[in-house]
């Protein structure tokens, strides 16, 4: 999951924190991130089975995502998996052109793209893991860990 968004590597930074609504020529520059991301991974074998999660994890349930239009099943699990996580990610996070989102709003939106954009039962088992607090036990253990030497 670290890795998948690295072919924004390849997209103009003012691009990437643009306030704005994004020309056709930039949206297009931020949808081939998945394919430069695959590319660049797929160089590097111990990294070939996160090809898949890579290259399709901004297709929707409902086939209307990038870069194939995949849709339902044909959507391998580890990207539609990752659609959650990256979109949760992406939602509780400040950006550029709005501030962070509550945990409240967050899992309310999960489950409006739930038969859309994300595949109806794994938004149900993401969202138990967050109200079971799931992402703050992580983000706990990395900071845990962060501050224990190394071996």
């Amino acid at each position: 999951a670290l890795l998948h968004d690295i072919g924004k590597i390849g997209i103009p930074d003012k691009i990437l924190s643009k306030r704005g609504k994004l020309t056709t020529e930039e949206w297009e520059a931020i949808k081939s991130h998945p394919k430069l991301g695959a590319n660049i991974i797929g160089n590097v074998p111990s990294l070939v089975s996160c090809l898949p999660a890579v290259l399709y994890h901004h297709e929707r349930w409902d086939g209307t995502g990038y870069p194939e239009g995949l849709k339902g099943e044909t959507i391998p699990l580890d990207a539609r998996i990752l659609a959650i996580a990256d979109a949760f990610a992406a939602m509780i996070s400040a950006r550029p052109y709005r501030d962070a989102l509550c945990d409240e709003k967050v899992i309310k939106q999960l489950r409006q793209g739930a038969g859309k954009q994300f595949a109806p039962q794994l938004v149900e088992v993401f969202i138990s893991l967050v109200e079971a607090g799931f992402p703050e036990k992580v983000k706990a253990g990395q900071d845990q860990s962060s501050e224990q030497p190394s071996p």
